[in-house]
């Protein structure tokens, strides 16, 4: 029956195995889980000063929800959580990461610094993505596992944006790096995420003496402490790095005739996008949904809603035109050489179909709103 409450039989239990951490605001423990035989990082909601408990509360369920929006190789993973409202208190299971820090993990291992950068990039362009802002960005909260993979911890000082109000404009953190002039500004935003993300790579480098980073160009830009010069947006990091990229596999004349047919479709198909828009970057989304518009339009010789073909692509407004752009057989063909190539290929034939959208007119306001 639905609103009815469902109540579960047994309760869980977990073996303690060892103190991770102690904070100003919590406890962090490593537990056992011995049904599955798996370990989980626990960290409980626990101020040092019994005051503070309630006035706290809220930002600790704050962080939970902002975990719960983020589904990313490159940031923690949440698996539970367990509140106790009623005594100011609670816990969140997350994945227990084996590993070290940045710093510690490219003292040891300087040959992956060019890889360990494009994977923090990647983990806050899903940031960017979900409107969540990091807000403590510093060694300790950036682990790499022992396979390699790079993962964004503690996001106890994150916050939600809003893109119709104000940023908290009393963050009180000690930072570890020089300040940029955003802060002499109030002003705390993604570009600002970007400088202290360039701002730790740029203390590790010179730090640890690396000199085989690969993108220093991109680094200079992102730590501009002059907010006017700085790159915009993670996203446009992460395609800069995507250009500089040589391909070693080669692109055939009939894999590039596939991209122009499908390119030029798409290209035609729009008239103008508004400019909050942004492009959808989960290329395995984005595979599966042109998989999905191709077998609702595999009876059909051109494409019937240019909308459902552009939706697969940019999230927002936009406006287009409804004329048959598109024949399906260039989806079919289309999506068969994405779904089919390296995921560095597939990154290169992306980061193309964006320069074409990059092309379109930029409005303020769609009168579409779709």
């Amino acid at each position: 029956m639905q609103g009815k409450l469902i109540e579960f039989i047994r309760q869980k239990d977990y073996k303690f195995i060892e103190e991770i951490g102690q904070g100003g605001t919590g406890r962090t423990v490593l537990l056992e889980d011995e049904i599955i035989n798996e370990l989980f990082v626990c960290k409980k909601y626990s101020p040092f000063y019994e005051e503070h408990k309630q006035i706290f509360f809220g930002n600790f369920k704050d962080e939970i929800k902002l975990l719960h929006l983020l589904n990313h190789k490159n940031i923690v993973r949440v698996f539970n959580y367990y509140l106790y409202p009623e005594h100011h208190t609670g816990y969140i299971l997350m994945e227990h990461i084996k590993g070290q820090n940045i710093n510690e993990y490219l003292i040891e291992n300087p040959d992956k610094l060019n890889e360990i950068f494009k994977q923090v990039v990647g983990g806050f362009v899903h940031l960017e993505q979900a409107g969540i802002l990091h807000r403590d960005i510093r060694p300790d909260n950036i682990l790499i596992s022992n396979k390699g993979i790079v993962k964004i911890i503690d996001f106890g000082f994150s916050k939600k944006v809003n893109i119709d109000s104000d940023f908290d404009k009393s963050i009180e953190l000690n930072w570890r790096y020089s300040l940029p002039l955003d802060f002499s500004e109030k002003r705390y935003d993604f570009k600002t995420e970007i400088y202290f993300v360039g701002k730790l790579f740029e203390e590790i480098i010179h730090t640890n003496q690396l000199s085989t980073f690969k993108y220093s160009n991109i680094l200079n830009q992102m730590t501009q402490t002059d907010y006017s010069y700085r790159t915009d947006t993670f996203f446009d990091i992460e395609r800069e790095i995507i250009d500089a990229t040589i391909l070693q596999e080669p692109i055939s004349d009939y894999e590039k005739d596939i991209y122009k047919t499908f390119a030029n479709g798409l290209e035609e198909s729009l008239v103008s996008i508004n400019d909050t828009a942004i492009y959808a970057t989960d290329i395995s989304e984005i595979v599966r949904n042109i998989g999905t518009l191709y077998k609702n339009s595999i009876l059909e010789d051109y494409i019937q809603n240019n909308s459902s073909l552009i939706k697969c692509f940019i999230r927002g407004s936009f406006s287009y035109n409804g004329g048959e752009n598109l024949e399906v057989d260039a989806i079919f063909k289309f999506h068969k050489f994405l779904s089919n190539s390296s995921k560095e290929k597939q990154k290169i034939i992306m980061n193309h179909v964006w320069h074409r959208l990059d092309r379109i007119r930029r409005v303020i306001d769609v009168d579409i709103p779709f």
